[in-house]
C-alpha cells in the first residue's frame, strides 16, 4: 500500500481557485486529471482529497461499498437550498424517504406520464412559428417544470414557473458541489424560503381541491400521516422532485438542441428516424424503444455534458482503493465530467457520436464509466421518467423543428454550478422541417 502524497502542482486549493477571478472548476478538476495516476491526491484547504478516475472505484464508492462513504459537506451545503430531502437525506432515513416516492416511478405509471409529456410538447411546439427567435432554456424550463407539476404535482404549475425560475437561478448560482466543499453558499436561505413558499401553496391546494389521484404529492402526504413524518420532511422532499426532476431534464434537452445545431448530420438522421416511426401523429411510450436512434442522441448529450459532474463522499473508516490508503475522514471525488470523457472508455471522447451508443459498440465499456444519474442506492429515483421524457420532447419537436444557432460561430461553454449547465440567454431560430405537417 502507498503512501499518501502532495505533488508541489496540486497544493493549491479550491479556496484560492474561488477567490481568482477566472475560477474555472471544471479546469481545475481537468488539471488534476492530467495526472496518470487513477487515485489523485490532492490538498483541499489542507483535507486529504483524493479524485477517482477509474469505474471501478466508482462502484465501490457509490455501490457495493456505499455504507464506508457518506455524503460530503458540500452536500451538507445543498441543504441549504433543498433542506432535508431526498438528496440530502442519509442511511435510514434516506431509505426510508426514497421507499415513499418510489410508487411514483413505477413503470407502470409511465405509460400515463408519457401522454403528459408528449401532450406539452405538443402544445410548445405548435405554438412556435418558422423564424422565431427563442431562449432555448426558458422553454425547455417552462416545458419540463408545465410536465412534472401535472405528472406528479397534479396541477399547473404555470403561475408559478417565473418564481420557481428565478429562485432556482439565483440559489444555484451561489451552490455547486465542488466549490462549496469549502465556501459555505451564500444567498441561498431567502431563495429557499421563496421556494418553500411554492410547495406550501401546493399543498394546501392538493388538501383542499378533493382531487384523489395518486401522485407523488398525496403519497409524501400519506407517509406523513401514516408515520407521523416531520411536516418540513414532506416539503423538502416535494422540493428536491420539484427542482430535480424539471431542471436536469431542461438542461440536458438544451445541451442535446446545441450539439445538434453544431451536427447537422446528427440533426437529420435523428429527425428521418422520428418521421420513420411517428410520422404525423403524437408519440406514446411504446414508441420510445422504436425511438432509438433519438435516445443514442440524448446518451451522447449526457455524456459530453451530465448535469450531474461531479459527486463527493466522505470516508467514515480507512479504505483502500488501488492499493492507496484513504483515511477515514478524507474526501473521495468523483466526476461523471471526467470520466466520461476519459479516451480509455469512450475512443475520441470530445467527438460528438451517437452512434458510439449503437449495437455493441458499448459492450466492452466497464458499466461504471458512464452514470449521468449516478449508481447505487443513491442513483436517481426518476430515472427511467427522465430518460423516456428526453426521449419524448426531443422527437415530438423534432417532429417539426430544428433549431439552428443564430451565429453559426457561437462557442459552447459549460458554468459549473448545481448542475452544468450551458452558458445563460442561448437564444436559438427555429426552423421549419421541409417536410412536417402543419396537423400534427
Amino acid at each position: 500500500m502507498t503512501g499518501v502524497t502532495y505533488p508541489p502542482e496540486f497544493r493549491r486549493s479550491l479556496w484560492s481557485l474561488r477567490r481568482r477571478t477566472n475560477a474555472d472548476p471544471l479546469a481545475f478538476l481537468e488539471r488534476l486529471a492530467a495526472d496518470p495516476r487513477d487515485v489523485v491526491p490532492f490538498s483541499l484547504a489542507g483535507r486529504r482529497t483524493f479524485l477517482l478516475k477509474h469505474p471501478d472505484f466508482v462502484e465501490v464508492v457509490l455501490a457495493s461499498h456505499h455504507h464506508k462513504f457518506q455524503k460530503a459537506d458540500g452536500l451538507h451545503r445543498v441543504e441549504r437550498l433543498l433542506g432535508d430531502g431526498l438528496l440530502t437525506a442519509e442511511g435510514e432515513n434516506h431509505r426510508h424517504r426514497r421507499r415513499v416516492v418510489q410508487p411514483a416511478f413505477h413503470r407502470q405509471r409511465l405509460d400515463a406520464y408519457a401522454e403528459t409529456m408528449v401532450a406539452h410538447a405538443a402544445r410548445f411546439r405548435d405554438r412556435w412559428q418558422p423564424h422565431q427567435v427563442i431562449d432555448v432554456s426558458a422553454e425547455a424550463s417552462a416545458l419540463t417544470l408545465a410536465i412534472i407539476g401535472e405528472a406528479l404535482f397534479g396541477t399547473d404549475i404555470a403561475p408559478l414557473a417565473a418564481e420557481i425560475r428565478y429562485a432556482l437561478k439565483a440559489a444555484s448560482a451561489a451552490t455547486d458541489p465542488l466549490i462549496s466543499l469549502l465556501a459555505p453558499a451564500r444567498h441561498v436561505l431567502r431563495h429557499r424560503e421563496r421556494l418553500a413558499a411554492v410547495i406550501d401553496g401546493l399543498i394546501v391546494q392538493h388538501r383542499t381541491s378533493g382531487d384523489d389521484r395518486e401522485n407523488l404529492l398525496s403519497l409524501l402526504l400519506e407517509a406523513r400521516e401514516a408515520t407521523d413524518r416531520i411536516p418540513g420532511q414532506v416539503r423538502d422532499d416535494a422540493l428536491t422532485i420539484l427542482l430535480a426532476g424539471h431542471d436536469t431534464t431542461a438542461t440536458a434537452l438544451v445541451w442535446t438542441w446545441m450539439l445538434l445545431a453544431n451536427h447537422p448530420e446528427a440533426d437529420a438522421r435523428m429527425q428521418r428516424v422520428v418521421v420513420d416511426v411517428l410520422g404525423d401523429r403524437l408519440a406514446t411510450a411504446a414508441d420510445v424503444p422504436a425511438l432509438a436512434c433519438t435516445g443514442h442522441v440524448l446518451a451522447e448529450s449526457l455524456r459530453l455534458y451530465p448535469p450531474a459532474w461531479v459527486l463527493a463522499r466522505r470516508a467514515i473508516d480507512d479504505h483502500e482503493l488501488g492499493g492507496v490508503r484513504i483515511p477515514a475522514g478524507s474526501i473521495v471525488l468523483i466526476s461523471q465530467y471526467l470520466l466520461h470523457r476519459d479516451a480509455r472508455f469512450f475512443p475520441t471522447p470530445l467527438v460528438f457520436d451517437p452512434n458510439r451508443w449503437a449495437g455493441d459498440r458499448q459492450a466492452h465499456r466497464p458499466k461504471m464509466a458512464y452514470f449521468p444519474f449516478g449508481a447505487g442506492p443513491r442513483a436517481c429515483v426518476g430515472e427511467g421518467f427522465a430518460w423516456m421524457e428526453g426521449v419524448l420532447l426531443l422527437a415530438t419537436v423534432a417532429q417539426r423543428w430544428r433549431l439552428r444557432f443564430i451565429d453559426d460561430n457561437a462557442p459552447i461553454s459549460a458554468h459549473p454550478t448545481i448542475t452544468l449547465r450551458p452558458a445563460p440567454g442561448i437564444r436559438m431560430v427555429l426552423e421549419e422541417r421541409a417536410d412536417s405537417g402543419r396537423e400534427l
